[in-house]
């Protein structure tokens, strides 16, 4: 809900402003009320972005637009998702209820009195007596529509996070280095910062998204096929997989742990007896997590970081002269003709790893979209980005119960040399189940590749192909 936030200015006070209401709108103005507030965002500053930030006060949690203190929204158990609410400041106000009420419509409002400034907030509302309040209000005071910036009710703690860089129109003609190296370093940047989130351990969400990062960071490099006969591609490729391979793990007992809720509701009665293995399987994860934080700690680590800085900044200045345009026709023609050549190969029977394969491949045709879809056929691109959205979660589900009972399958060679803290009935139970429930999750990851091989699929797929073959972006 917006709001109309008015301070004092260099010709009104706010008392001459609630004055200026009170004699031309029938009102109430409710009794001071001290509140002391806590503020709460997530590591990565996802509500502030929109101007938001949840506040505690009494512990209920609500959204609001600071410097207004009306909810947004209450709180719900799914507010945050997997990430952890981070406490980002706090403040002592002291609040009054405000209403004014005219021909049975109204507008609510507060007075708000902070340490240093008192503010005035009217909530937005609709129809005719907000449109004659406001107009009142411009008619009488000119000098509040052009007020300085109001001060933060709140000083939020700096955690070095920064949003991704807003980019300007990409144009086929321009400079296809500069493209993918000041990408890249976005990327890279973007990756690094979710470092302290990692070491400190805040949420499952900060190696999530590290890892997403480098992923991307990857794709970029990938298609710089302008670099091919430079050693420093290769060496980039080779530093940035390697970086990515010392998260596996942990990322891995991660995803069991959250799962590990839904395997035990899967055995009534027996599921208790899976919990010897839920604390065994977080011991091992807090000694890998201690292990990533030593790495991410450590001089080799910084050495790498240091080397991928280098590197890029080196292919800067090396390779062929390509645009844009020639890069995104050679990244268009080798994703998809990579995914055309996995759907090919998937058949009814297909082997598993073909359909691993082939969301693999969807992937990296998702990552060139969201680099270069803007030089290809629009029409032809907004189908792809649709039917691939919608073919990951099958193709998804599939892929983590695979791993699923692959990590099952160690661990009952585990159980069979006395070394695993699986109670053998419900181990015997949850396997039986995970594999009747894999061939579940095959079906349905079949089903989505068939929405692949779709005549609407195909045929946006071969555009997207076909525009690779021409200068022309």
């Amino acid at each position: 809900m917006n709001s109309l936030v008015l301070t004092a200015s260099k010709v009104q006070s706010v008392s001459a402003y609630l004055e200026y209401f009170f004699l031309r709108f029938p009102g109430t103005l409710g009794p001071e009320e001290p509140w002391s507030l806590e503020f709460f965002d997530t590591y990565d500053g996802r509500w502030a972005a929109q101007g938001l930030v949840w506040m505690k006060k009494d512990e209920t949690m609500t959204l609001v637009a600071p410097p207004s203190l009306v909810p947004v929204a209450a709180f719900g158990p799914d507010a945050f998702g997997l990430q952890a609410p981070v406490k980002t400041g706090r403040a002592t106000v002291k609040v009054r209820s405000l209403a004014f009420s005219a021909a049975g419509a109204s507008v609510t409002g507060q007075v708000v009195r902070a340490r240093s400034h008192t503010y005035l907030v009217l909530q937005q509302a609709h129809g005719a007596f907000w449109n004659s309040l406001t107009a009142a209000l411009a008619d009488a005071w000119e000098p509040w529509q052009s007020q300085t910036p109001l001060e933060t009710l709140f000083v939020p703690k700096d955690t070095g996070f920064k949003p991704p860089s807003s980019w300007p129109p990409v144009l086929g003609s321009d400079s296809g280095t500069k493209f993918l190296v000041e990408r890249l370093g976005d990327e890279w940047r973007l990756a690094r910062q979710y470092e302290k989130g990692i070491r400190d351990d805040v949420d499952t969400e900060c190696l999530h998204q590290y890892r997403v990062h480098l992923r991307r960071a990857r794709s970029l490099v990938s298609v710089g096929r302008q670099w091919e006969t430079q050693p420093e591609w290769l060496r980039l490729k080779t530093v940035l997989g390697e970086l990515q391979r010392q998260t596996n793990e942990l990322r891995d007992l991660d995803v069991l742990i959250l799962d590990l809720p839904s395997l035990m509701a899967l055995l009534p009665g027996e599921g208790k007896n899976l919990q010897p293995w839920d604390d065994a399987l977080r011991t091992r994860r807090r000694a890998e997590w201690r292990r990533v934080k030593a790495w991410l700690e450590s001089e080799p680590y910084e050495f790498s970081c240091a080397e991928v800085a280098a590197l890029a900044s080196d292919l800067l200045g090396l390779g062929e002269p390509w645009t844009i345009g020639h890069l995104a026709a050679s990244a268009f023609q080798k994703a998809g003709g990579g995914l055309r050549k996995a759907l090919k190969a998937v058949g009814p029977q297909a082997p598993d790893e073909l359909l691993h394969e082939l969301r693999i491949r969807a992937k990296k045709l998702r990552y060139t979209l969201d680099s270069f879809g803007v030089l290809g056929p629009p029409a032809a691109v907004k189908t792809l980005l649709a039917v691939l959205k919608q073919s990951q979660d099958g193709l998804g589900a599939f892929q983590d119960r695979s791993n699923l009972v692959a990590r099952l399958g160690t661990e009952r060679d585990a159980l069979g040399r006395g070394r695993s803290q699986l109670e053998p009935v419900a181990f015997g139970m949850l396997l039986g189940y995970l594999i009747a429930d894999h061939r579940v999750q095959r079906e349905a990851a079949l089903h989505d590749s068939r929405t692949l091989e779709s005549r609407r699929f195909r045929s946006a797929l071969e555009r997207l192909i076909a525009s690779g073959n021409t200068d022309e972006l």
